[in-house]
């Protein structure tokens, strides 16, 4: 219900009553029959997730949730060489295992779960 409504809108609905006159006007976007007056954006459903190849040769089988990935567009993996914007960073892994990229024993910078071997 209204007590005032712009000489645009329309009047669904007009009632007497002790307190005077009632007017009821469509204010959510939507006609007197409740429908709507535009058709809204469509909303965009994300594509399922899917694991990336990282082209080393494993199977993977993760869960694709890696924040960060290599400048090909993979997945990390345990092991791997780190690109030099990820040095000091952490993702997950094409096997859904939290990494880290940190420098190996030998100063090289690889990824690591931080479980030896």
């Amino acid at each position: 219900q209204a007590a005032t409504w712009d000489l645009d809108e329309e009047v669904c609905e007009q009632t007497d009553g002790p307190d005077g006159v009632t007017f009821t006007v469509p204010r959510d976007g939507r006609d007197c029959a409740g429908r709507l007056l535009h058709t809204p954006e469509p909303v965009p459903t994300p594509a399922p997730e899917r694991a990336k190849d990282t082209g080393t040769g494993g199977t993977g089988g993760g869960t694709g949730a890696c924040e960060l990935t290599s400048p090909a567009g993979n997945c990390y993996a345990d092991g791997q060489f780190c690109a030099k914007k990820h040095r000091g960073l952490s993702t997950h892994g094409r096997g859904g295992e939290y990494l880290t990229c940190e420098p190996d024993s030998g100063g090289t910078w690889r990824w690591s779960d931080g479980v030896v071997g």
